[in-house]
């Protein structure tokens, strides 16, 4: 740890905490694993052999871990059982106050740990739209939705600014895990910490401000913005916050309902004890949070919802697997999902990609099998019942298993890893190859 503008700056701000705080540096970080309630259980990861200690104060369905190196080959990460992260991390969705029906909006959302949390939130209803502006982000951000098997979410790649002037004044919920200098994951990528320095953080700041504002316009009158970083500056906490209300005088500072970690600093005349504040010392990595509500009105963009489509290649496929849906056809692609915004550009996912249209054939797709309210009605299905089987089926390779035609689900334990196609003799592997492992835990 040799930067000196960053020491000197944690020196200031918890004087009385500096040893301890740079005491942290040298030890393992903290890790945490969320559970995906939709597929899973804490006793179920518990019989899998799946080392799972105490839960964290931060979040009612996360659990701090030893090493995590391995967890990742895991069957069960593929199936979506659950997600890894820095613990303090999974607090930030528990401050918006998530209700059945709630339009949210995840505005810088990838990899994806707080947008999956809050489709458990939602359980199923409302809808989320999850948005990250990098592309190459937003496929890690896609790879982690679909295998949370929600079907109500929207995913794009767009800016901020862009996405105001399709929806303002939409959302009950909106969520800015904003883009910041990252001192909080320093341990994780040591080399970051070269580029701590004031300018990047300025620039931060101003960055934090335009989505802010943005999140603003979004926001219906009474819905609750949450802004949070993994930093821990003044600058991009506190006093990011700070301007924006003094911007916005009809945007209220609420309590976070967070007992973990600690009341953000003082600054001015913020009500900075509303702000929650987590620093090594407090069981997470570190993350800044506030709660906003707003109390005037924005005028709001009307919204077109996508209709319900058929097309006799879909329906004939669908038939043939059991599957009583309806569905809408975009661009050859078939979706599933409850109703969801319709936009122009941007859209990336609309919900649970069925498959696509090819000639006279539909093809299925993996997020199809990721989706327990369509995979349990799916009427092919093979059960892998052996170590050899399963690390075959997690290598792409294919396997020999007779009596099968056409696809198949593949199983391990009762939970879905994705697909497969039989010829009568041999099962063709169809798990993607992004997801496949070599050394299966």
């Amino acid at each position: 740890m040799d930067n000196r503008y960053f020491l000197n700056e944690i020196k200031s701000l918890f004087p009385e905490e500096y040893e301890s705080f740079t005491g942290t540096f040298s030890v393992p970080m903290h890790k945490s694993l969320r559970i995906n309630t939709l597929k899973t259980t804490e006793e179920e990861l518990i019989s899998e052999g799946i080392e799972i200690k105490d839960l964290t104060p931060f979040d009612k369905n996360t659990y701090y871990i030893g090493n995590d190196e391995r967890l990742g080959n895991h069957p069960f990460h593929n199936a979506g059982l659950y997600y890894l992260q820095e613990p303090s991390a999974s607090m930030v969705v528990n401050a918006m106050g998530i209700e059945n029906g709630n339009r949210v909006i995840d505005l810088c959302a990838a990899p994806g740990g707080k947008s999956t949390q809050i489709l458990n939130r939602l359980a199923g209803t409302g809808f989320l739209w999850s948005n990250e502006i990098n592309w190459k982000r937003c496929q890690i951000l896609l790879s982690n939705l679909e295998r949370w098997g929600y079907s109500n979410y929207l995913l794009t790649c767009l800016s901020t600014r862009d996405i105001v002037k399709m929806a303002a004044g939409n959302f009950d919920r909106v969520l800015i895990d904003a883009p910041c200098s990252g001192a909080s994951m320093f341990k994780k990528y040591p080399e970051s910490i070269n580029d701590y320095n004031e300018a990047n953080i300025l620039a931060c700041h101003r960055r934090q401000l335009d989505i802010l504002e943005n999140g603003y316009q979004l926001l219906k009158k009474d819905g609750i913005m949450v802004y949070s970083t993994c930093t821990y500056n003044l600058i991009e906490n506190e006093m990011t916050v700070y301007e924006f209300i003094q911007n916005h005088p009809d945007m209220i500072l609420e309590n976070t309902g967070i007992q973990a970690g600690r009341i953000g600093l003082p600054y001015k005349d913020l009500k900075s004890d509303l702000c929650r504040r987590v620093l090594p010392m407090d069981g997470g990595e570190g993350h800044f949070v506030c709660r906003m509500r707003k109390t005037e009105s924005t005028a709001e963009k009307r919204l077109n919802y996508i209709s319900c489509s058929r097309n006799s290649t879909v329906d004939e496929f669908l038939r043939q697997y059991g599957l009583d849906i309806r569905y809408f056809v975009k661009n050859n692609e078939a979706y599933y999902s409850q109703q969801l915004p319709e936009i122009k550009n941007g859209a990336v996912r609309y919900g649970v990609l069925l498959g696509n249209i090819e000639k006279n054939r539909f093809e299925p797709h993996h997020n199809l099998f990721m989706c327990p309210e369509l995979a349990e009605h799916f009427n092919q299905k093979d059960e892998i019942n052996s170590r050899d089987e399963l690390e075959k089926y997690m290598r792409g390779e294919s396997m020999s298993v007779s009596g099968i035609r056409g696809f198949t689900e593949m199983s391990y334990h009762n939970h879905v890893l994705g697909f497969a196609k039989g010829d009568g003799k041999q099962l063709k592997n169809r798990l993607p190859k992004g997801l496949r492992i070599n050394s299966v835990l």
